[in-house]
């Protein structure tokens, strides 16, 4: 027999509010019999939290001069009328109670006017008829039925509210006595690392059910934590009753505020009456943010930072416009932040760490270096490297998951090789520098081995890793490619392998942007997942002028047919050191698809129109569903400036304003 279950029938002997027949302080003004300052007391509590065992150990613990009696308005009509109290539900009768008799109104099942439910200003009419008769009126409501309910029970009604607190210490132990030998080990190890689940006797309760029931979940707290997760949602339609059912709308709309405003992204405030709409936790009170099953349903927002054409090894922007070249001058510049922007990139990103808004993802698309040399390899890695230390954890990211995605550039394509029978030789530099990192093996021969995409599986977001510079490095006419061979084949004993890299490299090339049709076959919708794609080359004409041969992607057409059909949200680029958003949608196929692209700014080369910069990008969860916004940030002035966020659902055809981001 289990010594735990979390959708048991009230027992009075399991009651570890109520033990022992006390009632705790903050239930007094609840049994007690004292009239409340308006129409009624209101017990405002989540489903899930106890409201039928609050209104059952009341009723026992009998402490006002007439006891106790609970009416569930769910009973139906005849069974109300029959307890003679016809008026809750707009009957004409007169309340069949003795005064001083306090009434626990359960279930009240309340709707908007013109709804299934009852109507809240009929139940408020009815609370009034029931305390002119000396009867304390109590409604064991949810926040959504408070919603409703509040704004006819008078001015005075906030001063009735009563909120139970969380679990204190002795409750939890009272509740882990069951299973002393080993259900206070499991309560202290919640406590450490998930207080939450101490919130509520059900959560709690539930936690212990299913330590029960898999011993090697006493001793692991994430497991324990992901299963109790699993069962509340799939076993118990938590989520359901407690946050779409039983929160308000305004309560969801400020979890969801609360989130985004914690991303760094402001978003407006839900409108609604201020007494209601806040629903803010009083000291001690359980805290809706803190739910556990909640927390995994809505999450805080995943952040990835989009940077691009780093060229390391080129020619970069300062940050200090140092004339003054003396030992005094450069003293002051290094007082003044000297070095390029990405060295302010890394101090942004230790500053976004202690504000709690360091990204948690980090995709470069491209050009990591100016020309595939170790020496540049060295330092894009340890750079790399440096950033990855400032990645903040995620409760949707596994601690194996790669937190640094990467695609090659055309700059990082070895052109000393293109000229090698094996196609794949331009890449493998690049592959071998860069290793720890997934990025599309261009070196691979066979498509089909290549990675593609990279998937986060408790985030329901997958990665597509696309390489557009596979052809990078081409000679730019058929007589090129002779003489190219000619060189290599007349300098190779005479020079070094740098001095005849450098000396190809003066031949005339091009860097067509491509991506493999076989790759592009491999694309593919995934039910559940919201996808994202990384590439170097942009697949549409950004608002810039460039007159140079194959700057974008050449079967681009084919390429955003593919990633649409495949249902890819939003796709990376860089090459044009230029930060660009746009939607695109394909009509007139088997569906409508938009997909959104958003181009970086080079975030050092000094090869720019425009200020250096990256990409944020925001992927809220809420259960399977997602919303994503995007925004470039710009390094103006030696601060990192955010331009206006542009919000979107997966496929939707039209943007999101910011002040919808926090509605059902």
């Amino acid at each position: 027999m289990s010594d735990f279950w979390p959708s048991q029938a009230y027992r009075h002997d399991l009651d570890i509010r109520f033990a022992d027949g006390a009632v705790p302080a903050w239930a007094r003004p609840l049994v007690e019999g004292r009239q409340p300052n308006s129409t009624a007391w209101v017990a405002v509590m989540a489903r899930r939290a106890g409201k039928s065992w609050l209104a059952q150990a009341a009723e026992r613990a009998g402490a006002a001069p007439g006891g106790a009696r609970r009416i569930d308005l769910r009973s139906g009509e005849a069974a109300v009328r029959r307890a003679g109290l016809g008026c809750l539900i707009g009957r004409r009768s007169t309340p069949a109670r003795a005064p001083g008799t306090v009434l626990f109104v359960d279930e009240p099942a309340l709707s908007a006017p013109g709804g299934r439910g009852v109507d809240p200003a009929v139940l408020a009419a009815g609370l009034a008829q029931v305390r002119e008769a000396g009867i304390v009126p109590v409604v064991l409501a949810t926040p959504a039925e408070h919603e409703l309910l509040g704004p006819y029970l008078g001015a005075d009604h906030p001063k009735d509210v009563v909120r139970p607190p969380v679990l204190s210490a002795e409750e939890c132990a009272r509740m882990a006595g069951r299973a002393p030998e080993w259900a206070p080990g499991v309560v202290e190890l919640l406590r450490d690392s998930f207080p939450g689940w101490l919130q509520t006797p059900f959560l709690l309760e539930l936690a212990l059910y299913l330590a029960e029931l898999e011993p090697e979940l006493r001793t692991d707290a994430e497991a324990l934590d992901r299963a109790a997760c699993e069962a509340a949602v799939e076993q118990h339609a938590y989520i359901d009753q407690w946050f779409h059912d039983g929160t308000s709308a305004a309560g969801r709309a400020l979890l969801r505020a609360h989130r985004w405003r914690g991303s760094g992204l402001t978003v407006t405030e839900p409108e609604g009456r201020s007494e209601i709409r806040a629903e803010q936790p009083r000291p001690g009170a359980a805290d809706p943010a803190a739910d556990p099953v909640l927390a995994r349903h809505l999450p805080e927002v995943l952040r990835i930072h989009h940077v691009s054409d780093l060229h390391h090894g080129g020619s970069l922007r300062s940050n200090v416009d140092a004339k003054d070249v003396t030992e005094a001058g450069r003293r002051l510049a290094d007082l003044a932040g000297a070095g390029s922007p990405m060295d302010s990139y890394l101090e942004h990103l230790r500053r976004l760490g202690e504000l709690g808004r360091a990204p948690h993802l980090l995709v470069v698309t491209g050009d990591l270096v100016n020309r595939p040399h170790d020496a540049f390899g060295t330092v894009a890695l340890n750079w790399l490297r440096k950033a990855g230390k400032s990645l903040a954890d995620h409760p949707d990211l596994r601690r194996d998951d790669p937190r640094i995605l990467l695609v090659g550039g055309n700059h990082d394509v070895s052109w000393d090789l293109t000229l090698d029978p094996r196609p794949g030789a331009r890449h493998e530099w690049f592959a071998r520098t860069f290793a720890e990192f997934p990025h599309p093996d261009l070196h691979e021969p066979r498509h089909d081995r290549r990675r593609l995409y990279v998937r986060y599986p408790e985030a329901g977001l997958r990665i597509a890793l696309l390489g557009s510079a596979e052809s990078g490095g081409e000679a730019a006419r058929d007589e090129d490619r002779g003489k190219l061979e000619t060189a290599q084949e007349e300098f190779a004993t005479a020079l070094d392998e740098s001095e005849l890299a450098s000396l190809i490299l003066d031949f005339e090339r091009i860097d067509p942007g491509v991506v493999s049709r076989a790759v592009l076959d491999r694309l593919a919708p995934d039910r559940g997942w919201t996808t994202l794609a990384a590439l170097h080359h942009p697949l549409s004409p950004v608002p810039a002028v460039e007159i140079a041969p194959y700057s974008g992607v050449v079967n681009a057409g084919q390429a955003k047919r593919a990633l649409a059909a495949a249902e890819t949200s939003l796709v990376l680029h860089g090459h044009t050191h230029l930060g660009f958003l746009a939607a695109e949608r394909l009509l007139g196929g088997e569906q409508e698809w938009t997909t959104r692209i958003a181009g970086a700014p080079a975030l050092g080369s000094r090869e720019t129109d425009e200020h250096n910069g990256y990409n944020e990008v925001f992927v809220a969860r809420e259960g399977d569903a997602h919303t994503l916004a995007v925004r470039t940030v710009r390094l103006a002035g030696g601060q990192w400036v955010p331009d206006r966020a542009i919000a979107f659902r997966p496929g939707a055809p039209a943007e999101l304003p910011l002040s919808e981001l926090c509605r059902d």
